[in-house]
C-alpha cells in the first residue's frame, strides 16, 4: 500500500498554482511520481486489473508492479492489449494533455463515458489504463512459467 504525502502535496500543489497564477502560463509537471505506478485490482471485475501503460514513440512502458515495468515495442506488445488500444482508439472520448495530470490516482478513474466499458480507456496524451486479466498480467510480469512449473511439481 502506497503512503502519499497530503501534505507534502498540497504544499507543492499550492507553490505550482501560485507561480501558475504570477506568469499566466501553464505549468508542465515532471512526472516522475507516475514512474513508481503500479497495478490496482479491479473494483467490480474479479481478478482483473487496471494496468497503467504509457505509450511514447511507438514505445510502450507497462507499469506491471510496484517498481516493475515492461517495455515492448508497438510490434512485440502483446495481441490483447493491441485490440483494446484500438477500441480505446476507436471510441475517442475527450481526454488530457499530460501537462494537466495532477496525481495517479488520475490513471484509475474511469471517465463517465466509459460506464460499461471494460477493456480500459485513453486518459491522456500518452497515458492509458488497460483492464486485463490476472492471467494476462502474470504472463506480462514473466510468471506464468513459474506457475506453471509450481502447479505440475504438486499435482
Amino acid at each position: 500500500m502506497k503512503v502519499i504525502d497530503f501534505k507534502g502535496f498540497l504544499i507543492n500543489y499550492a507553490i505550482i498554482l501560485f507561480v501558475k497564477n504570477i506568469y499566466q502560463e501553464p505549468i508542465h509537471f515532471k512526472l516522475g511520481y507516475f514512474q513508481d505506478s503500479s497495478p490496482i485490482p479491479h473494483q467490480k471485475l474479479n481478478q482483473h486489473w487496471l494496468l497503467p501503460a504509457k505509450i511514447l514513440n511507438n514505445r510502450w512502458e507497462l507499469f506491471v508492479g510496484k517498481d516493475y515495468k515492461r517495455l515492448f515495442s508497438s510490434d512485440n506488445l502483446h495481441l490483447d492489449l493491441k485490440v483494446q488500444y484500438c477500441f480505446i482508439q476507436a471510441i475517442g472520448h475527450q481526454y488530457k494533455k499530460d501537462k494537466d495530470l495532477l496525481g495517479e490516482i488520475e490513471l484509475f478513474t474511469k471517465p463517465n463515458s466509459f460506464d460499461e466499458m471494460d477493456i480500459g480507456w485513453r486518459v491522456s496524451d500518452s497515458w492509458f489504463t488497460f483492464i486485463v486479466s490476472e492471467e494476462l498480467l502474470l504472463f506480462l510480469r514473466g510468471k506464468t512459467v513459474f506457475l506453471q512449473s509450481l502447479k505440475e511439481k504438486f499435482k
